[in-house]
C-alpha cells in the first residue's frame, strides 16, 4: 500500500480493505485502451497518502459498519475523483512534476491528460450510480461542483495579494475539504448512520480538510522539495496567494507591503524572489500564525468525533487529526 500515513500504521484497522482499494484501482482502466490505461495506471500508481478514501473506509467502520464490498467501490470511486482534479490541476499549472516524478501532462501533454482525468471521474461516476444510493451520489456530485468553483475563483484572483480571507477559505474548502467531507458523508451513510453521525461526520472532514490545507500552504514555505514532492515556493510562483502571504499583507509595514507586491508582479519570481519572500514569511511569522489558524480547525474537527462510539476506527479518525498537524510533507 502506498502512503506515509499507511507506514506509519494510522489505517492499520482497514489495512486489507485498503489493499482491496489498490486492487481495484489497478483494474479501473484495464479494458478502455493502452493509451488511456497507462496514464490512468500512472497517476493512480503515484502512491500518495490516500486520505480521501481511508476516510470513507474509518467513519463508516466508526459509523458501525462492517467491511464489505460497497465500501471498497466507493472508496476507490473517491480516490479516482481525488485522481482527476490531480490531472486537470497540473494541466492548469503547468505544473512538470506531481509527487516527485514527472507529472502525467509532462510525459503526455496536456490534451491526453484532461481526457483521462474526465475518464476517471467518469468512472467514478459509473460506480457511484451503480450503488444506487442518491444521498451519497448527491454527496460526491456536491463536492464535484465545490471544486470547480473553486478552481475558477482561484484563477480570477492569481497574484490579487488583497484576496480576503473569506474568499481564500472558500477555495480551500472547495478544492480539498469538500471531496473528504463527501468520503465521511458518504461513509456514515454507508452505515445507515443517524442523521446526527452523518452530519458530524461530514463536518469532521470538511474541518479536517481545511486544516490539512492550511498545513500544505504552510509547508510550501519551509519544507524540502525533496519531502513535499514538489518545487518550495510553487504556489506563489503560480500566482497562489495562501495564507501565510495574506498574514504578511495584513501585518507587513508598508514598505515590505509594496516589495511584496513588487514580487507578485513579476512572472514567476526566480529564486532570489522567493528568498526574498521567505525571509518575509519568517519575518512577520506567517507559518507560526498559519499554524494557529490548522489548530482551530484541526480543533474543531476532533470535537466531531465526540458523538462516536468508542473504537478502533475512531482512534484512527483521532490520529489522522495528529498526523494532519505534525506531516512535514
Amino acid at each position: 500500500m502506498a502512503g506515509v500515513a499507511t507506514h506509519n500504521g494510522l489505517f492499520t484497522v482497514i489495512s486489507q480493505e485498503m489493499q482491496d482499494v489498490e486492487e481495484r484501482l489497478e483494474i479501473s482502466a484495464e479494458d478502455s485502451g493502452v493509451l488511456l490505461s497507462t496514464v490512468a495506471g500512472y497517476t493512480l500508481g503515484a502512491g500518495g497518502k490516500r486520505i480521501r478514501p481511508a476516510l470513507l473506509l474509518l467513519a463508516a467502520r466508526a459509523a458501525g459498519a462492517d467491511a464489505c464490498a460497497r465500501g471498497i467501490t466507493l472508496a476507490s470511486a473517491t480516490e479516482m475523483m481525488h485522481a482527476a482534479t490531480l490531472l486537470h490541476d497540473d494541466i492548469v499549472d503547468h505544473a512538470a512534476t506531481r509527487r516527485g516524478r514527472p507529472s502525467a501532462m509532462a510525459r503526455w501533454g496536456a490534451d491526453v491528460s484532461v481526457l483521462v482525468g474526465d475518464f476517471l471521474y467518469s468512472r467514478a461516476i459509473q460506480d457511484l450510480v451503480a450503488d444506487e444510493d442518491r444521498r451519497i451520489l448527491s454527496a460526491f456530485a456536491d463536492a464535484t461542483v465545490a471544486m470547480t468553483e473553486a478552481e475558477v475563483l482561484q484563477l480570477q484572483l492569481l497574484h490579487d495579494l488583497r484576496i480576503a480571507e473569506a474568499d481564500y477559505l472558500k477555495i480551500v474548502t472547495g478544492k480539498t475539504a469538500a471531496l473528504m467531507s463527501a468520503a465521511c458523508r458518504a461513509g456514515a451513510l454507508l452505515a445507515n448512520a443517524s442523521e446526527a453521525v452523518v452530519e458530524a461526520l461530514a463536518a469532521f472532514g470538511l474541518n479536517l480538510g481545511i486544516g490539512f490545507q492550511l498545513v500544505d500552504d504552510a509547508l510550501d514555505y519551509v519544507a524540502r522539495e525533496d519531502r513535499v514532492g514538489k518545487p518550495v515556493g510553487k504556489d506563489f510562483r503560480e500566482g497562489k496567494i495562501t495564507y501565510p502571504v495574506i498574514h504578511v499583507m495584513r501585518h507587513a509595514v508598508p514598505a515590505d507591503c509594496k516589495r511584496l507586491e513588487w514580487l507578485a508582479n513579476q512572472d514567476r519570481p526566480g529564486d532570489d524572489g522567493l528568498a526574498l519572500l521567505r525571509e518575509l514569511v519568517d519575518r512577520y511569522e506567517a507559518v507560526p500564525a498559519t499554524m494557529c489558524l490548522v489548530d482551530r480547525y484541526l480543533t474543531d474537527a476532533r470535537r466531531q468525533l465526540g458523538c462516536m462510539p468508542e473504537s478502533p476506527a475512531r482512534h484512527a479518525l483521532e490520529r489522522l487529526v495528529d498526523f494532519v498537524r505534525e506531516r512535514d510533507c
